[in-house]
This record gives C-alpha cells, sequence and structure tokens, in this order.
C-alpha cells in the first residue's frame, strides 16, 4: 500500500493532480512519490511524527514532479492554498461560539509558546505582547530546515500557503505575515490583533 494513502493532509493532493495532469500521469507521480517517501521513512523512521509529518510527503511529491519535468511549486502551493481555506471555515465557525475568540486572545501567548517552542525545533524572537498585538519573528522553523536539509526547499511552501490562508478564519483576531524564511526573508513575521468588529 502506498504510505501517501495515510497522510491525512495530502490524501487530497491526488486528486487534484487527477484534474491537472489527467488520472494516467496523476498515478505514476503518486506511486513514484509514494515509494520516496517510504524509502526515506525507512532510512529515517524517527521522522514519521511532527515536522517529518508534514515535510515528507511534499518533498516525495516534490521530487515525484520535478523528474516528471513538471515544476512542482504552483500545484503544491494551490493545494496549501486549498486545504488552509478549509481549515479557516473550521476555525471560523469554532471562533464563532461565543467567548471562543476571547479565550484564544487572552492566552495567545501561551498558544503560539506551545507552537512555535525551541522543544518543535523553533527559533524565534518576541516582538511585542497584548493587549494591543502579539508580535513573534520566526527565524528558524523546523519544516524549512528539514526541507533544505533534503535538498528540496521550496516543497514546503504548500505547508506555509496552508498557514497564512487558515489564520484568516479567526473571528475577532487579525492575522498578518509579509515574510517567510522558506521564501528566503530573515524571519516569518506573525503578526496578530484583536479586533471585536472582525467577523
Amino acid at each position: 500500500m502506498n504510505p501517501l494513502n495515510r497522510q491525512w493532509f495530502y490524501r487530497g493532493f491526488r486528486k487534484q493532480l487527477r484534474t491537472e495532469l489527467g488520472r494516467t500521469k496523476a498515478e505514476a507521480v503518486w506511486q513514484e512519490a509514494g515509494q520516496e517517501y517510504r524509502r526515506m521513512l525507512k532510512e529515517r523512521p524517527a521522522l514519521k511524527r511532527h515536522k517529518g509529518a508534514m515535510v515528507l510527503p511534499a518533498v516525495s511529491l516534490y521530487r515525484a514532479l520535478v523528474r516528471r519535468g513538471i515544476d512542482a511549486e504552483p500545484p503544491l502551493n494551490r493545494y496549501g492554498d486549498r486545504m488552509g481555506r478549509r481549515f479557516a471555515g473550521i476555525v471560523h465557525g469554532l471562533t464563532g461560539i461565543p467567548g471562543v475568540s476571547g479565550w484564544i486572545w487572552k492566552h495567545v501567548d501561551g498558544i503560539m509558546h506551545r507552537m512555535s517552542s525551541e522543544k518543535l525545533g523553533y527559533r524565534r524572537r518576541i516582538v511585542s505582547r497584548p493587549p494591543d498585538l502579539y508580535g513573534v519573528d520566526i527565524l528558524s522553523c523546523p519544516y524549512h530546515e528539514l526541507a533544505k536539509e533534503l535538498d528540496a526547499e521550496k516543497a514546503v511552501l504548500c505547508i506555509c500557503h496552508m498557514d497564512k490562508a487558515y489564520m484568516q478564519g479567526f473571528r475577532r483576531i487579525r492575522y498578518e505575515r509579509t515574510a517567510a524564511v522558506s521564501e528566503g526573508a530573515e524571519c516569518c513575521d506573525y503578526r496578530l490583533r484583536y479586533d471585536a468588529r472582525k467577523r
């Protein structure tokens, strides 16, 4: 069985490939990427969790597309955008529950710390804290670092696209990011503000 079939985040990319490349070519890419993914997991089983769970499938798909002469960035980034919009809808629904957005904002410092801690492989710089603005610069991202190590740096841009899209789903919390380390910037500049009027 193709191990990509069990990857919840990337499963839908197979359908997108069929639409964009045709069934035969899409299945060939999917199978080749699955073999690549299996090989990488065998070599480094510890990467099955956290960063590897997101990065290795992206790198496998990226390599399979490139080997067939296809520019891999656009389809992967389109998929990241699509998944981000899907997650944004879920976040929008959850933050529509009375009190949820306020609770998130009250705990934003701790939530962002847990999501981007050194323990998870991030390096970060806090720029500002609530009540007005929560700002953090991510100086080094484990997803990006692993993709660089695997010589497929641009494969993880789809994760950045997903991240940027889903963060727009929060009610009452405005999100902005103008740069990303995966795009060659010094940092990913996350800025969040509470805005009671944002629906």
